[in-house]
């Protein structure tokens, strides 16, 4: 589960982790270089110096963060993308790890001999495990937080890691007089960086130029504004990423024509969204009366197959789809415990016709209280009235029956 913050703690914390990244890399560019002088390894000192271009990169990766989330009036979408550029840097950084580790072993024409075994071993050891546990850890916080640069600073640490693997190997193939071994293992390792490496400059770049949201997130927030009672239908929903935020848009139909009532449901359904899915900054929606093309009816029917008149007597609901001039039966369901005169008694019931999208209520009599009448209102649900005697619904609906709006009824009952 993914862990949300506000703006002001996911900043706070998205600087801390970078700063421990900086301290861990000034730490072992110190570690490899003092213990590569002393025990005679020029791989561990040329690793020491690659770790100060990792020190380098965790410098920009906390000067993006702090610069990401700036403002004015010359950014108002903030400068999020920064993040991402940062992540861009990152990535031809550690393009240039793997070809200064492939230069530097596949192509070297001698290996120097170790002169003290135990330092330069305890120092890819600890350099091993740090890289290994730290790399791991950053990665997960990034994903938590939604920061790529986070993201892309872990995958460039882990280069730090296999670039110590190389190392590791080629103390001991120079010890064990296998230095093939060594160019193997280099040659192995490159390629797992540059492909870390081309991950994260595709999707740095897709951001930059503004490719659309992971689908996933798409279909999320989709679904969210589906489920909306006075949701007729979503139209469209694009997106974009920047940094570790997002930027969707969307058209909807909703189920009323009224203007006020369809911004009230439009700030509804955007707290709804942003409070289910995190690091969305900004959410644009754009609504349109409901269509004429389609309306759907439900019928409540009496045990007799009659329409109601009683709602202690309700027993089953149809609902009829009428599109361009057709009526199709579309659902039918049984109420197990019918409906009462208690007050409250029909919410439950008119929510459920609301989540199916029904334009209107057929009755043989219209029994709704007061309370009833503003829930079918609320839900811009209508009322009909079926004649004495009718028998054919289909084709009554397919005429044109006469819906009135709820909020004109007045009536006493359930």
């Amino acid at each position: 589960m993914q862990k949300v913050l506000n703006r002001e703690a996911l900043v706070r914390e998205k600087k801390k982790i970078a700063l421990f990244s900086i301290l861990l890399n000034l730490f072992l560019s110190v570690l490899k270089i003092v213990a590569g002088v002393v025990g005679g390894s020029a791989s561990l000192i040329a690793d020491g110096i690659h770790s100060l271009a990792d020190l380098a990169a965790a410098i920009s990766v906390y000067a993006g963060i702090v610069i990401a989330n700036f403002k004015s009036e010359n950014f108002p979408y903030g400068l999020y993308k920064v993040e991402n550029l940062i992540s861009l840097v990152s990535a031809f950084a550690i393009f240039f790890a793997g070809y200064e580790i492939a230069r530097d072993v596949l192509f070297a024409d001698h290996l120097r001999r170790i002169e003290n075994l135990p330092i330069t071993l305890g120092a890819v050891i600890i350099t091993l495990i740090a890289t290994f546990l730290f790399s791991r850890w950053e990665r997960k916080k990034g994903e938590e937080l939604n920061s790529p640069s986070l993201i892309a600073d872990a995958e460039h640490i882990k280069t730090d890691m296999f670039s110590s693997l190389v190392v590791l190997i080629g103390i001991l193939g120079n010890y064990f007089g296998y230095p093939i071994v060594e160019k193997i293992a280099v040659f192995v390792i490159v390629i797992l960086i540059f492909h870390a490496g081309w991950e994260i400059f595709v999707e740095a770049l897709k951001v930059l130029l503004d490719a659309t949201v992971d689908r996933e997130t798409l279909d999320e927030v989709k679904k969210i504004v589906e489920n909306h009672p006075l949701v007729e239908k979503v139209k469209s929903i694009t997106g974009r990423s920047s940094g570790s935020y997002k930027f969707l848009e969307l058209e909807v139909v909703l189920k009323t024509s009224d203007f006020e009532r369809a911004h009230e449901i439009i700030h509804q359904i955007e707290g709804e969204v942003k409070s289910k899915v995190p690091f969305i900054e900004r959410l644009v929606i754009h609504f349109e009366p409901p269509e004429e093309r389609e309306k759907i009816f439900a019928l409540l029917l009496e045990e007799d197959k009659k329409p109601c008149k009683n709602p202690q007597r309700c027993k089953e609901v149809i609902l009829y789809t009428s599109r361009d001039g057709n009526v199709e039966e579309t659902q039918r369901w049984e109420l197990k415990n019918g409906l009462t005169l208690e007050k409250g008694s029909c919410a439950e019931f008119i929510e459920t016709l609301a989540c199916k999208k029904v334009n209107c209520l057929l009755v043989g009599e219209i029994f709704f209280g007061k309370g009833a009448l503003y829930a079918l209102a609320y839900y811009n649900i209508e009322v009909g009235k079926i004649p004495e005697g009718a028998s054919d619904f289909k084709e009554l609906i397919k005429k044109g029956v006469e819906c009135t709006p709820a909020d004109k009824l007045v009536s006493n009952g359930c």
